[in-house]
């Protein structure tokens, strides 16, 4: 056949406005590697024609509206396009583990009847598990990549080329720190740009402190005060992780009431809808259930609305499993409410950890009845936390009923108190909701606790 098929490069529309963004759909069948050594991503154009008696080398000639060549991106002119493709690619990242983190916590166990779906809720993650590469820690190193590489094209563009430069250079810095959150707080370690070192967690939150420090520079000399905030909450988290705590106060500190940094999510299916949303539905044939650890959470008696869980009614996709659901995803049409990144909430959270363990019981305590006048619940007492220890396990237990499902922060949590007086156990170990290694069916749990380093990324180093 005539013609010739071309490389393009990904892109998601020429606009500024993330909310229509036309991106493409789930790649969850494809293998990729990081590629983080090369300089652009590639994909091959695909084109199906009906033809009738037609001129199939004249059409095969035709560019496709929409697509560029590898060289195009680094035109000026398509600045605001490739912005757009890194925050998308980000955003789909960020959506995808926020919902995976949860379901790999404690906070929901599987209903499912798909081996895959089932085993990794059971656990059971090896690194060659084509869905984890692909779906996790794939679209991570595709965000890191298209936010970095992003950032070091638009250096090289003036301000007359590209007049919202410093705003896309703040942001790409921005959204380019909590992917290393994310790395430094789910996972056991990455390489970077394909050299086959394994940063471990604590090398990877300090590369988000350097992030969001040179974000913080950038959006303030932009002023973009949306971005300064998110930056001063993603840094006061990585300053928790590395276990700096004044440093995660005085961040946390500056974050202005009611403050809210968000992923943007829409009704249309794939990578734009809200994952959570989609595992959350109202319907029958779910794949997943709120744990019983979270049905009936009260506090002094009082139930807490925080965590206000309902049984549904409705069989999982097991044919089995009763389905309970949670209210922070509406029962239907939750598919474009926006994913939290960010928020004033944490950052109060962030200060009660760090206080309580810094020895400022007060402090801690303070914030903790913050949250609890906001629900309309009893406070918390001297006599409840009289002691450091009782403050510490108390901030433990806020995080999980404020920040039920969100942001990761109960994997984090499971993680971050490993092997002290204040662990979280996972699904399958004692003290859990399946505390004998088996789930009421009987199928054992694996020994996945942090994510694994994907194979396709050992063996692409």
């Amino acid at each position: 056949m005539a013609g010739r098929m071309k490389e393009i490069v990904r892109t998601h529309g020429n606009s500024d406005h993330l909310g229509s963004d036309p991106t493409m759909n789930s790649q969850k069948n494809q293998k990729q590697r990081t590629m983080g050594g090369s300089g652009r991503i590639v994909v091959a154009a695909m084109l199906g024609l009906a033809l009738a008696g037609c001129d199939t080398a004249g059409l095969l000639e035709v560019d496709l509206p929409g697509n560029v060549t590898a060289g195009d991106v680094e035109s000026p002119g398509l600045a605001s396009t490739m912005r757009v493709a890194a925050i998308g690619d980000f955003e789909w990242a960020w959506d995808t583990y926020v919902n995976y983190a949860a379901r790999h916590s404690d906070e929901y166990i599987h209903s499912s009847g798909n081996f895959t779906a089932r085993r990794q809720m059971l656990r059971d993650i090896p690194g060659d598990l084509g869905a984890y590469q692909s779906n996790i820690f794939g679209r991570w190193h595709t965000a890191r990549m298209m936010l970095e590489q992003n950032f070091e094209r638009l250096q090289g563009f003036t301000d007359q080329e590209v007049p919202n430069r410093a705003r896309y250079m703040a942001e790409m810095r921005t959204y380019g720190g909590f992917v290393y959150i994310a790395f430094g707080e789910g996972f056991c370690g990455t390489p970077i740009d394909g050299d086959g070192q394994v940063r471990t967690p604590a090398q990877l939150l300090e590369t988000a402190v350097d992030r969001f420090t040179e974000a913080l520079q950038l959006a303030q000399a932009a002023n973009q005060p949306h971005l300064v905030n998110a930056a001063r909450v993603g840094r006061a988290r990585a300053y928790l992780g590395l276990q700096q705590y004044g440093a995660a106060i005085s961040d946390a500190e500056l974050v202005p009431e009611g403050f809210t940094f968000s992923a943007t999510r829409d009704q249309s299916q794939g990578r734009r809808e809200n994952s959570m949303a989609a595992t959350n539905r109202l319907m029958t044939n779910q794949a997943a259930t709120v744990a019983p650890g979270y049905r009936d959470v009260r506090w002094k008696g009082v139930p807490d609305p925080r965590v206000n869980v309902t049984n549904t009614g409705f069989v999982g996709h097991d044919n089995s499993t009763i389905v309970w659901r949670h209210d922070k995803t509406p029962a239907v049409g939750g598919h474009g409410q926006d994913v939290i990144i960010a928020s004033h909430r944490e950052a109060l959270l962030f200060i009660a950890e760090a206080a309580a363990l810094t020895g400022d019981l007060g402090r801690a305590r303070e914030i903790m009845n913050h949250f609890h006048e906001a629900a309309g619940i009893p406070p918390v007492t001297v006599e409840d936390t009289p002691t450091q220890d009782a403050v510490i396990r108390q901030v433990i237990e806020e995080r999980r009923r404020e920040l039920f499902v969100e942001g990761g922060h109960r994997h984090r949590d499971q993680l971050r108190w490993q092997g002290t007086p204040y662990a979280i156990p996972f699904l399958g170990e004692p003290g859990s909701d399946h505390p004998d290694g088996v789930d009421d069916y009987g199928q054992v749990y694996g020994t996945t606790t942090c994510l694994p380093v994907a194979q396709n990324e050992q063996v692409g180093s």
